[in-house]
């Protein structure tokens, strides 16, 4: 259908693959019409694991597209020069990500096979030819000469038999892909196009070797002959495949096309082999040797011999020699890798060597066998055992090692997301410390019996152990407040100064109401005759301020407070209780309307307040949740509105997918709906997509036009001027 051209594009100067359609089809005037089309529509399918088109047009007689030069050749010549059978469900995996980007656009490649699998000198794998063999037939089959889309071998059971497709026909084209870099050969074989399309469509999946069994689900499920039964997608396929990954130990293989030769494995020695006597066999075996195609699996002697053996050749027992006759074959480990991995091993057992010089000197065998599992595991299990050690600096609280060994990691792991995570523990810790430190200071200086430096330091403390759950200093300090606090009431007890006892006793409650010796002081006050009179004055008090609106202010005079010395006496006095509950309902509220209306500085002062004056702890943590999500929130609308402003100015209006504009501006009106900077900004962003559409429309180019004005009435859908524009453009079209 096409010829290809290695050629410089002047312009950028840059290698280009040019491919020049065939004059038989570049005459047709109905196929130059939508080769022209539906090739511009296939220019804008951007996907690291597609290649990308720079170009598309007609010259004189001849139709071209110009085409990201791929320097790493093919599927087939990768396999001749033998790939990890990792590497090669990578590929499967990245493959399966470039069909679905494909197919949530519209397309069907149509012609998934190895030759159309490239590789780029970093070794990713992309596909090529897309939109090309559609357009020749929508509605293909093998049996009409001349318009065969696709390769047989290759092909769906719909393919062949003409009906409608869809992406889960590329999934059983890429299935056989799979099947056959496992196996060396297509399930599916006969002398003419015909006969392998009935196998297509009749003939059980085969079975694959016995080593390989894990995979055979796969392939039944991307083989199945009804599209209900296969992968949907590439991403389920890729689910599959990494199922497998994680249940099942897969052979450390190397799977190669080409034959090992006899050749080969003499040049590892003369030693090594001992041809056998009879000619006869040897001629048959050389013959049908030359024909197969298998994988082969590293450090594996026996498959060795299996596949020597059991025709013209017997493999002598001695390890050195078959060692190399393994590595001649593809089949054993790189000398450089097991050195570099013995390095590695020696370096984790050193006590003396950091994080950063292990995790690199296991990278280093990963770099020269990316699919060692020794190493990859290693590096896991290191970021792991870091986490973990970071988590017991924290528990025993010791930050000083804890930050160290976040440093590390974070440094030889910096991409992985758990140390976001720890990082911000690591901070709670660090702010805890410094709050410790400072409430302790604050004591020192005014005393344990000045009640609001006393008052000051129990919120503290509890503020400590939110951040630092269990902290064993804070909870002490605690302990201490709460016995001098008792030990005041006790006194004021004993001397009938019930007013003051009830003060102190409500202290060593908010300190600790859990600390034992205060049930025995609560006895001393229920003892005084005036206590009964005591405690109605105080929810008398305590309801007033409710009415009067002072829940939790000014400090002193509000109905918390009261409401609390009242259950400083009497655990269990429900009105008390209740108030307390109301108090809570009341806040919540509050602090809703004032979250409503943007006042984060007020709906702090309340939740602060709230914590001041020992409310219920967690009712406490959901109202500060509720500022903290608020402030993120308002983060997040800025940094996307500065994001998009930043994106306008580059010109990323809708592409690529959820790195532009609109879609910043989206996500604004979602957290934030009304969003006026946000409406100005889509406004604006539809506008240039309208000039666009003008301009191109001015240079002739009306399908890029036409596209750029959806995009603009897809933005802003209400303006009448671009839908007459649209109109009258559609009917120019037409006329002509």
């Amino acid at each position: 259908m096409a010829r290809v051209y290695l050629a410089v594009q002047k312009q950028f100067g840059r290698l280009v693959a040019l491919k020049v359609v065939s004059a038989q089809y570049a005459t047709d005037d109905n196929f130059r019409k939508r080769f022209l089309q539906e090739s511009q529509i296939n220019a804008r399918l951007t996907h690291p694991n597609i290649v990308q088109v720079y170009d598309v047009g007609a010259h004189e007689a001849y139709l071209y597209l110009v085409l990201e030069y791929i320097r790493g050749g093919d599927l087939n010549q990768r396999l001749d020069r033998g790939m990890q059978l990792r590497s090669l469900v990578g590929v499967i995996k990245d493959i399966g990500r470039a069909l679905d980007y494909a197919h949530s656009r519209g397309f069907v490649h149509r012609d998934i096979k190895p030759e159309n699998i490239l590789f780029r000198e970093d070794d990713s794998a992309v596909l090529t030819d897309f939109g090309i063999a559609r357009l020749v037939d929508p509605k293909p089959t093998i049996t009409r000469a001349g318009t065969v889309v696709g390769t047989p071998q290759y092909m769906s059971p719909e393919q062949v038999s003409g009906k409608e497709l869809d992406g889960r026909s590329d999934l059983y084209s890429l299935g056989v892909v799979f099947y056959r870099v496992l196996t060396g050969d297509v399930p599916f074989k006969a002398d003419t196009a015909v006969s392998i399309g009935i196998k297509h469509l009749q003939e059980p999946v085969p079975r694959l070797p016995n080593y390989l069994n894990a995979f055979q689900g796969v392939i039944d499920r991307s083989l199945a002959k009804k599209l209900a039964q296969r992968y949907q997608s590439g991403e389920e396929l890729g689910r599959a495949l990494d199922n497998i990954s994680q249940a099942a130990t897969l052979p450390n293989a190397t799977i190669r096309s080409n034959v090992v030769t006899t050749q080969e494995i003499r040049a590892v020695g003369q030693n090594v082999l001992t041809t056998v006597r009879d000619p006869a066999r040897a001629d048959l075996h050389s013959r049908r040797h030359r024909k197969r195609r298998f994988g082969r699996l590293t450090l594996y002697a026996l498959l060795l011999l299996t596949v020597v053996g059991a025709g013209s050749y017997v493999v002598v027992e001695q390890p050195q020699l078959i060692s190399q006759a393994l590595q001649v074959a593809g089949m054993a480990e790189n000398p450089e890798v097991q050195e570099t991995w013995s390095a590695a091993q020696s370096l984790h057992q050193d006590p003396n060597q950091s994080l950063g010089s292990i995790v690199a000197s296991y990278r280093r065998v990963l770099n020269l066998d990316a699919n060692h599992l020794g190493a990859a595991d290693a590096v896991a299990g290191l970021a792991s055992q870091w986490e973990n050690a970071v988590l017991e600096a924290l528990e025993q609280e010791n930050l000083e090692l804890a930050e160290t060994k976040l440093a590390e990691s974070m440094a030889a792991f910096p991409d992985d997301p758990v140390w976001s995570d720890l990082s911000e523990q690591v901070d709670d810790h660090r702010h805890a410390e410094q709050l410790l430190s400072s409430t302790q200071a604050l004591l020192r200086s005014h005393g344990l019996s000045d009640i609001p430096s006393a008052s000051a330091a129990i919120q503290a403390y509890q503020e400590v152990l939110r951040l630092a759950p269990g902290h064993s200093v804070a909870s002490q300090e605690l302990d201490a407040l709460a016995e001098h606090y008792a030990n005041l009431a006790a006194s004021a007890a004993d001397q009938g100064q019930v007013d003051e006892a009830i003060n102190f006793l409500d202290r060593a409650s908010a300190a600790n109401a859990t600390y034992p010796e205060l049930d025995g002081v609560r006895g001393k006050i229920q003892q005084a005759t005036t206590i009964r009179a005591t405690i109605d004055d105080l929810l008398q008090q305590a309801s007033a301020y409710r009415a009067a609106g002072a829940l939790v202010n000014p400090v002193g005079e509000n109905a918390a407070e009261f409401y609390h010395r009242v259950l400083a006496i009497r655990p269990d006095d429900v009105i008390a209780a209740q108030g307390l509950d109301e108090i809570v309902s009341q806040l919540r509220a509050r602090l809703a309307a004032l979250l409503q209306d943007r006042d984060v500085q007020a709906a702090i002062a309340v939740v602060d307040r709230a914590g001041g004056v020992g409310l219920d702890s967690v009712a406490v943590n959901d109202m500060r949740a509720s500022v903290e999500q608020e402030i993120l929130r308002r983060d997040t609308v800025a940094e996307h509105l500065g994001k998009a402003r930043e994106l306008f100015a580059q010109g990323f209006i809708t592409q690529p997918q959820n790195d532009n504009v609109v879609a910043m501006l989206r996500e604004v009106d979602r957290l934030d709906p009304g969003n006026q900077a946000a409406q100005r900004m889509l406004s604006r962003s539809a506008q240039r997509l309208a000039e666009a559409a003008q301009e191109a429309y001015a240079a002739g180019l009306a399908d890029d036009a036409k596209y750029y004005l959806e995009l603009a009435l897809t933005v802003t859908p209400g303006v009448d001027a671009w839908r007459k524009l649209r109109l009258n453009w559609e009917n120019s079209i037409s006329t002509n």
